[in-house]
């Protein structure tokens, strides 16, 4: 038999070397921490709602459009509330002139005071508004003629208060 000691023959073995595991640690947790930095400081990248955001008289048009429905006499009342709200939206989106809580009379004293909205779009703006102001509380009861003369109204003071287009203008000065 041989006299070897197991043990002490295992004491005389060197210990393991987990110092690779511990640079794997490092490099794993360093890819992680670049990620994360990565993530939060990186900007998003623009979509296509972001960047096609509509113009101001695009969505007042579109809305007169769809109260079409409402152009006959028994909806004057209706077509009033709904045609005001839209122009009191876009006069505050196209200008940035916020007046939602004034009555009619205050808003055009504020319009007719202020070097927001142009001149020429005041008295429009205020015929209209004062027609809706007699379907809303007067129980005016419009024809379908008449709604639709308002209605016409509404959409020219739109058209009237857009900017010039320069694109527009380049190609029919190039004619």
């Amino acid at each position: 038999m041989n006299d070897t000691n197991l043990i002490e023959d295992l004491r005389l073995l060197s210990p393991p070397n987990y110092g690779w595991v511990l640079i794997v640690a490092l490099v794993v947790l360093a890819l992680v921490v670049a990620v994360l930095i990565s993530r939060t400081f990186r900007r998003p990248a623009p979509t296509a709602l972001a960047t096609a955001r509509p113009e101001p008289w695009t969505v007042a048009l579109d809305a007169l459009e769809r109260l079409a429905p409402l152009l006959c006499t028994e909806r004057s009342r209706d077509y009033g509330i709904a045609a005001t709200g839209v122009l009191r939206s876009y006069i505050e989106t196209r200008y940035g002139w916020h007046a939602p809580k004034l009555a009619t009379e205050e808003f055009l004293i504020a319009a007719g005071t202020s070097p927001v909205l142009p001149a020429e779009h005041r008295a429009s703006l205020g015929r209209f508004l004062e027609l809706c102001d007699l379907f809303k509380f007067g129980r005016y009861v419009a024809a379908a003629d008449e709604l639709q003369q308002l209605h016409a109204a509404a959409v020219a003071f739109v058209l009237a208060s857009r900017p010039p287009n320069p694109v527009v203008a380049e190609t029919e000065g190039s004619v």
